[in-house]
């Protein structure tokens, strides 16, 4: 039976739909703090970057599986989206993080942002996000400022991919940025090693996490992303905000 891209990610959002469902107990932020994989996460509030949305400091919560979910809400202000910043502050290591939604069927105006930053020009991204096109390549990769030649790059992903229990990591040396996007089986989706030394952030920077609109979702439903793990390796800790 051959099934369309649309008819995979319609079974892919049923099924994260029904394991929300049959989740128990959440565990929800205290005054915008949230304790995840041993540290605080701070949730922005208010109106901000990027993409000069509402944020929510109450939108991320952990279910009993121990999943952190992130959400874009319409209310009766407008569509309100979920940012965290890490406690923690590190000087280059392996980023980890893996994803339980089907992250490339989201509305075409929504982006995944999983990110190390500093400022705008320190910072290092992996974004999910067809940025208001209908078709287009779906997964980023960017050393900020992304507009120099080779800080950028996107890639297109075969249709039999819905992104759902897939895995990104972005390895950060002096020397050099190797991003790396997988299948849980270990296929590889796209792996790109930026080696212009020049480019490379040399200073400590937080961990972000985010979920966020470029424009109001283009089918006008809430949309929630489910991380379910993050982990760092041979990562230096330089400070705890």
């Amino acid at each position: 039976m051959i099934f369309s891209k649309y008819s995979i990610c319609i079974l892919a959002l049923s099924v994260v739909l029904i394991s929300v469902v049959q989740v128990g107990a959440n565990t929800y932020p205290s005054n915008g703090v949230l304790n995840w994989k041993g540290q605080d996460w701070y949730l922005t509030d208010g109106k901000a970057n990027p993409g000069n949305n509402y944020w929510d400091n109450t939108g991320a919560w952990i279910d009993s599986q121990n999943r952190l979910h992130l959400t874009i809400v319409r209310d009766n202000d407008g569509w309100k989206c979920t940012m965290l910043n890490s406690q923690y502050t590190y000087l280059y290591g392996t980023f980890t993080w893996t994803i339980a939604s089907p992250v490339y069927c989201f509305d075409k105006n929504s982006v995944v942002g999983l990110c190390t930053y500093l400022d705008d020009c320190h910072e290092l991204d992996i974004e999910t996000s067809r940025w208001g096109e209908t078709r287009g390549n779906q997964l980023w990769y960017s050393v900020q400022p992304s507009k120099i030649e080779g800080n950028n790059r996107g890639y297109l992903i075969p249709s039999s991919i819905s992104g759902e229990n897939t895995i990104y990591r972005i390895e950060w040396k002096p020397t050099y940025v190797r991003f790396t996007s997988t299948e849980a089986n270990g296929n590889v989706i796209a792996d790109y090693n930026y080696t212009n030394v020049s480019g490379v952030p040399q200073q400590p920077a937080s961990v972000i996490m985010n979920f966020w609109l470029m424009a109001p979702p283009s089918d006008g439903k809430n949309i929630e992303l489910i991380i379910s793990d993050f982990t760092t390796t041979d990562a230096s800790i330089i400070k705890v905000a």
